[in-house]
């Protein structure tokens, strides 16, 4: 019994070792870079959310980039107490930023006047600062998210046109009926729970809820799922974080040291009671095409399956189908599908 007793000062050492190791977040974490387009599905037409590009960074030095917002986002925290209920001493804090731009189209892109009854023309610059706080013992993390940007610049246009130019596709001709043509400045805060349901060797499958008010605002419950040769946790794979383009969200590498790289597929679902979406129905500023509050569909169902291979050691690649059910009423309704490509290194 003494024996053990003489060992305990070295066990709680090494506990205080190990905390301190968690605890620590890397100065440089990794990046990520990510691309949807709607033509990578196969479809001969060019609409709805019709491509995305993002970069997203990961580690504590994106809360001192000069140009950050993640003061903003820690403040906004602050003001609603959603940082004091998850004060805990076994905690994990990640941080991210992410800069990137979505783009969507009508069925019609050759009218250079207006399309009525369809989906408007729409595009978003942004940026965005996330926290993502684990608490591996109680098998539960938050995500705490501000994104801003700009709705309808005139970028858009010129864009899209370089992209299509490059694939030898129809040029859009309707970018002045935009939604907010011209530019206009907007932003999201959005909050989530991630909860761990199982998590094997093999195995993972963890539930999520959300809230974002915003350009965006809505509420969803859902859930994601992995199989494979997985090295990394549960928290470790975020595809539930996504506004049509994949959201900022920290990088994290497998601890596949001495085994075989990350090999896994996943999929998962979620559904939306949507309130507002400013990318069909225009925010302050006069737009000259948009979906009326009425004509919004409240329920929206979305889901998605891909595949994702770690290389060369904390490199990993990932291909995935998205998709959701129509956003609005009316005879030009329809489904949204596209394909992303993700590429990540993690440090």
């Amino acid at each position: 019994m003494y024996r053990h007793l003489l060992l305990l000062p070295f066990l709680l050492a090494g506990v205080a070792v190990f905390a301190a190791l968690v605890n620590d977040e890397l100065y440089n974490s990794g990046w990520r870079l990510n691309t949807d387009n709607d033509l990578l599905t196969g479809q001969r037409t060019d609409r709805d959310y019709t491509g995305s590009l993002a970069l997203t960074l990961s580690g504590k030095r994106v809360q001192q980039h000069p140009v950050s917002i993640d003061s903003w986002r820690g403040g906004i925290d602050r003001l609603l107490g959603f940082s004091p209920r998850r004060k805990s001493a076994d905690l994990c804090q990640f941080h991210s930023q992410q800069y990137g731009m979505t783009l969507f189209t009508p069925d019609d892109i050759d009218s250079t006047g207006p399309v009525y009854g369809d989906r408007p023309y729409a595009s978003l610059f942004f940026m965005s600062n996330s926290e993502f706080t684990v608490l591996p013992e109680k098998d539960i993390a938050y995500v705490s998210r501000l994104t801003v940007g700009f709705l309808g610049l005139d970028m858009a246009e010129s864009v899209q046109g370089a992209l299509h130019a490059i694939t030898g596709s129809r040029l859009p001709n309707g970018w002045d009926n935009q939604i907010s043509a011209g530019g206009e400045p907007t932003a999201m805060l959005t909050y989530a729970v991630q909860n761990n349901v199982y998590s094997a060797k093999n195995t993972q499958f963890k539930t999520e809820y959300e809230a974002n008010a915003g350009f965006i605002s809505d509420v969803n419950a859902g859930f994601s799922w992995r199989w494979g040769r997985i090295h990394s946790p549960w928290w470790g794979f975020n595809p539930y974080q996504s506004k049509y383009v994949q959201q900022s969200m920290p990088v994290f590498a497998s601890n596949a040291a001495g085994k075989k790289n990350e090999l896994f597929l996943w999929a998962g679902a979620r559904l939306n009671l949507r309130i507002y979406n400013a990318f069909l129905q225009g925010q302050f500023r006069h737009s000259e095409v948009t979906v009326s509050s009425g004509d919004l569909q409240r329920l929206v169902a979305e889901y998605w399956m891909g595949g994702t291979m770690e290389f060369s050691r904390k490199y990993h690649a990932s291909i995935f189908l998205r998709g959701s059910s129509d956003e609005f009423k009316g005879p030009k309704s329809r489904g949204l599908a596209w394909v992303g490509l993700t590429f990540s290194r993690a440090y």
